[in-house]
């Protein structure tokens, strides 16, 4: 594959350009405000991005780049779940957030949490072309192909707010949705807060003060009595601990589209269960929803599990119960501290011998929470969607017209305008601004 001359451009993009020039450019090729002040429509073609365009980005944004250091004491390392280092940081390095996107073409999972590089850093000492190779072939290797046609999503209210319906999801744009796994980072923080340091004992405040599953542990010493925590405050923590997530994959594909001379932005209007899927007029992503049979809580509303056989969180119907999500999760952390697996330590046997263990009383102690949840609350976790999306990103071409005619000269970089000529030398430059 010829390497085009705005791939070198782009790698030797300055941080500090990306940061500074990074802005909300949304009006793209083909696309039309139809009224108020800034009222244009565009004289252009959509133009898609092509497949190169779409793997920078989104290597970018939430690539696998090598393998995590584990630079920490004994006990730091322990609480690691996996070894695999992402295009962003993860809190106990569990990286289950996943990311969906939609063009012309269809809709796609990149599908990175199982993937283990071999290597601490794996574009190190790599040519442009080879470097260009290497992100191709790790793209497509973790695409999934999920729909023939591009995502159905809500086109207006309910579920996008008016002022983000003209543009969103057009032809021509790559839409992304990064969507979180909150299941997975739950049960880590779990093993920790209920492990001998700590002892965290966890009271549901719904359920007048009374302790989440734990009394027998209370009384056995395991769990402190002194030390409490709301069910509230611990759900927020997870959300919190994991929110910051998609904002980290979209902030590094927001500076990769000014490296790329790209339009785009991040944006929240788009509502989170409508993107999974919840309004039967629109599929979504396609996520599958349950329905609480029993809470404690006023309202059953439907919450989002997963995409069955793709991306699926740990409780039912995934599994039959919750002492089975956890003995899933530890089968999945496992999986990633076998001797055999890649590791970025010159003696990995010395530095893994001291992996922890969970007891079989913590991992008990860890399932009759979890139990305690989904008996009271009909699902898992309480308050938090075990599926969770919130940002959402659209990248595409730019209609430089509108900007000439509504905005001063420095209302894009350099790099935007010579963007067809860097990427798309094979078809006319619509603008050829010299």
């Amino acid at each position: 594959m010829k390497i085009p001359e705005g791939f070198d451009k782009a790698i030797n993009f300055g941080l500090l350009d990306s940061i500074f020039s990074r802005r909300s450019r949304r009006f793209g090729l083909g696309m039309e405000i139809p009224e108020g002040t800034l009222k244009y429509k565009s004289s252009h073609d959509p133009h898609p991005l092509s497949e190169l365009e779409e793997a920078f980005l989104i290597w970018s944004g939430t690539g696998t780049t090598g393998l995590s250091l584990g630079d920490l004491p004994r006990t730091g390392i322990s609480w690691l779940f996996q070894w695999t280092g992402r295009s962003w940081p993860c809190s106990c390095n569990s990286h289950s957030t996943e990311l969906f996107y939609t063009n012309d073409d269809g809709m796609y999972m990149v599908k990175l949490f199982d993937l283990m590089p071999e290597d601490t850093s794996i574009f190190t000492n790599l040519s442009r072309e080879q470097q260009m190779e290497k992100v191709l072939s790790l793209f497509n290797t973790s695409k999934i192909k999920l729909e023939n046609n591009r995502a159905d999503l809500p086109k207006g209210e309910p579920g996008l707010f008016d002022f983000n319906a003209w543009n969103c999801n057009k032809p021509g744009t790559t839409f992304f949705i990064p969507v979180t796994n909150t299941t997975v980072e739950y049960m880590v923080l779990m093993f920790i807060y209920f492990g001998s340091k700590y002892g965290f004992n966890i009271v549901d405040e719904l359920n007048g003060g009374r302790s989440c599953g734990l009394d027998k542990w209370i009384e056995k010493g395991y769990i402190r009595k002194d030390v409490e925590m709301s069910l509230f405050d611990l759900e927020l923590r997870v959300l919190t601990t994991l929110n910051v997530e998609q904002a980290f994959i979209s902030q590094n594909m927001n500076l990769a589209l000014q490296a790329l001379g790209l339009g785009g932005w991040t944006f929240t209007g788009l509502l989170p269960h409508y993107a999974l899927g919840v309004d039967p007029k629109y599929k979504g992503l396609g996520f599958r929803f349950n329905q609480p049979e029993n809470s404690v809580r006023s309202t059953k509303a439907p919450y989002p599990v997963g995409r069955d056989g793709v991306f699926e969180s740990l409780c039912p119907p995934y599994v039959k119960n919750m002492d089975e999500a956890v003995d899933k999760f530890l089968q999945m952390r496992g999986e990633f501290w076998k001797e055999e697996n890649p590791s970025p330590y010159k003696e990995p046997k010395d530095v893994l011998a001291d992996e922890y263990h969970p007891s079989e009383v913590r991992i008990q102690i860890v399932k009759d929470f979890c139990t305690y949840i989904f008996e009271n609350y009909g699902r898992f976790p309480a308050f938090l969607d075990p599926m969770f999306t919130r940002l959402v990103f659209q990248a595409h071409h730019l209609d430089l017209d509108f900007y000439d005619k509504h905005y001063r000269e420095d209302s894009y970089h350099e790099m935007h305008k010579e963007h067809f000529k860097l990427w798309h030398p094979e078809i006319n430059d619509p603008f050829n601004k010299k």
